[in-house]
């Protein structure tokens, strides 16, 4: 019992060991993962605080325009920005790392609200001493950008730290896990070679000595001192020692089987350990994808509303600008030493205006005429005019699909996109080449949708991965400064999210450039492709008209364009002024010509009012940008009427009549 207690004590103390260190490496294995999984959490934060600084710039811009316009709508704009990153600075409190910092984040949104409510100050402010007060709100609202600026530098350094601090015990964590295996495997080997050097002294040599002095008693040495209790006593040692090595024998499968056992659950642990890294790195990368797309929408969203904006207070001068300069040449013999000046004017107007649009467009703002059109019969009738731009040298290939189903567009908005993208195709080819031009149809397996395509592809030079990267953003080009502007890729993207589609764009260098559009099928049929005739009909009768505009400027033009046409018109400058003179004359008007972005009340709201009491009045909207998407909708889809600005005197009689009709 004795050598048997030894035996097994040495296998249940090596068995102890190697499960605890086992146990040891797997606890070890697991801190390291929750380590790593912190470090990732903290780059997200770090992430989403970074993209909330691009907001704040955007803030910044939007209220350094504001006040430098001064523009209630950017003031508005602003506020609503404020209102959004007040919003994100909530959500931020529950994130590991940002979270850890409320009171830079309570400090950020104090600035924040203190710069929305100075500038709503600002653009309230009247009184005989406003230039004064708002010299110093002004200064006030500087001050307080500059603070917000600092307040969030100090927030994103005091995160890096934070994050910096926290990497670095992770990295320490590591070491000292590496460490601690080594030494913890060492000291398992090591107690090993005692125990077994222990064994050996307390049992196996013992052993030998006594199997030694049977040896010599069996052999007839009278010289050694025999055995007590003589053959009897031997024959009970040796079945002894038989049981001993039988119980050995089974004590060593148990100690094999357990080392085999463990030794899979490590295997396997490290197999589910690599599996989950391969996991976790693919979902990283999976979300910064993500997260790139995301903060590029919101980049062009914001530039698309600062872009309407600005399009909208520019479109009301260049109403005054375009119509002045009409009225003006329309009274002027031919050599008038004044009219070659005047109309240089006038072409100024015009080229600003195409500009204003194409700014419209890239905030996806522009009022589009959508019906049921063939993509192909577009191409077609666009094929003569597609050559021609690209020249002699390269060639064009036109490849359209029997029998496409129709798709919902704007025609005009549709040949703007086939223009540019083949434009970026010409430019793209050096010297001689080839333009395909191919419209489809594609099914959707998985969403069961149908898709519209147009490819545009060139063999020119294609785009490293820095320039596709950049390629759709606003004023971006690589050509000279005055072979292009760089926004007819912005154009096209605008165009195109505006019909509810989307693009694809495969390049590489030396390998040319397939652009690819979809746009979803409609089930209707498609109209016929014809020019487009205007039928203008002549005011019959004396008609009174209430006109409603806050630009004074534009105000005045468009009052004497109507009155010089035999129009009666009563003016107002808003809704509200709008609603009292409706309510005191409502019976002699035949029609309200109105603006839709205006302070008090709006266009939309003040017709809304104006319907509860004559529900049959005639309206005609006017605007340079349009922000209420119902309205949009309901110009677009229902035929409101609606004439954009900037107008010429002529546009505006001829939509009069054409309101009125037969009224």
């Amino acid at each position: 019992m004795k050598i048997s207690s030894h035996i097994g004590a040495l296998v249940a103390i090596s068995t102890a060991l190697g499960l605890a260190l086992i146990g040891f490496l797997l606890e070890g294995t697991l801190q390291y993962l929750d380590a790593d999984r912190g470090t990732a959490a903290d780059t997200l934060d770090l992430k989403e605080v970074e993209g909330l600084g691009e907001a704040l710039r955007f803030f910044s811009l939007t209220t350094d325009l504001a006040l430098s316009g001064p523009s209630t709508y950017l003031a508005e704009q602003a506020g609503a920005q404020a209102e959004k990153m007040q919003v994100r600075l909530e959500g931020m409190r529950s994130l590991t790392l940002a979270g850890s910092f409320p009171l830079d984040q309570a400090l950020i949104s104090e600035s924040t609200l203190a710069v929305s409510k100075l500038l709503g100050s600002i653009m309230h402010m009247e009184g005989e001493h406003r230039l004064r007060e708002v010299g110093l709100l002004e200064k006030a609202v500087d001050e307080e950008l500059v603070l917000l600026r600092e307040r969030y530098g100090s927030f994103l350094a005091s995160m890096e730290l934070e994050r910096e601090s926290r990497a670095e015990a992770a990295l320490a964590q590591r070491g000292q896990l590496k460490v601690m295996s080594v030494v913890g495997g060492l000291l398992y080997i090591a107690l090993v070679v005692l125990l077994w050097r222990w064994t050996s002294r307390t049992v196996i040599d013992p052993l030998q000595g006594l199997t030694r002095e049977a040896e010599r008693a069996e052999e007839g040495d009278h010289a050694i001192t025999p055995l007590s209790g003589g053959p009897y006593e031997v024959r009970v040692l040796s079945r002894a020692l038989s049981g001993l090595m039988n119980s050995l024998g089974q004590n060593q499968d148990v100690l094999e089987e357990t080392v085999k056992a463990r030794t899979d659950e490590l295997v396997q642990a490290n197999e589910d350990l690599l599996d989950e890294i391969v996991q976790r790195e693919r979902a990283e990368e999976a979300l910064k994808f993500n997260e790139e797309k995301k903060r590029d929408d919101h980049k062009m969203e914001a530039l698309g509303r600062l872009a309407g904006g600005i399009a909208h207070d520019f479109n009301n001068l260049l109403t005054a600008i375009v119509g002045y300069s009409d009225l003006s040449l329309g009274r002027m013999s031919g050599d008038d030493p004044g009219r070659e000046n005047l109309e240089q004017i006038r072409l100024a107007g015009d080229r600003a205006t195409v500009l204003t649009r194409q700014l419209l467009l890239l905030s996806r703002k522009q009022v589009s005429k959508r019906v049921s059109i063939s993509l192909g019969a577009v191409a077609f009738n666009m094929e003569k005019i597609l050559q021609s731009m690209l020249g002699e040298k390269i060639s064009l290939v036109l490849e359209v699909e029997s029998e496409l189903p129709a798709i919902e567009a704007d025609r005009g908005q549709l040949e703007q996109v086939l223009m540019n993208l083949v434009l970026n195709a010409r430019d793209a080819i050096v010297d001689f080449g080839t333009v395909l031009v191919r419209v489809g149809v594609e099914e959707d397996e998985e969403e069961g949708d149908r898709n519209v395509f147009l490819f545009v592809q060139d063999d020119g030079e294609g785009m490293s991965a820095e320039i596709k990267a950049r390629m759709f953003e606003p004023y971006f080009s690589t050509k000279p400064a005055d072979k292009g502007s760089g926004m007819g890729l912005s154009i096209v993207y605008g165009i195109i999210q505006q019909h509810d589609g989307h693009l694809r764009v495969e390049s590489a260098l030396g390998e040319g450039t397939t652009m690819r559009v979809f746009l979803p099928a409609s089930e209707g049929a498609p109209v016929e492709l014809e020019p487009e005739q205007r039928k203008v009909q002549e005011s019959r009768g004396k008609r009174r008209i209430l006109l409603v505009e806050d630009e004074e400027m534009v105000r005045s033009l468009a009052s004497a364009t109507l009155k010089f046409a035999g129009y009666e018109v009563a003016e107002a400058s808003d809704g509200e002024d709008a609603l009292g003179v409706f309510a005191e004359r409502s019976a002699e008007f035949d029609l309200v010509i109105t603006d839709v972005l205006m302070p008090k009340m709006g266009g939309r709201e003040l017709m809304l009012a104006v319907a509860q009491s004559c529900p049959e009045m005639p309206v005609l909207y006017m605007s340079g940008h349009i922000a209420d998407d119902e309205l949009q909708e309901e110009i677009s889809k229902d035929g409101v009427p609606f004439l954009p600005k900037p107008f010429k005197p002529s546009e505006l009689t001829e939509k009069v009549i054409e309101v009125l009709g037969g009224r």
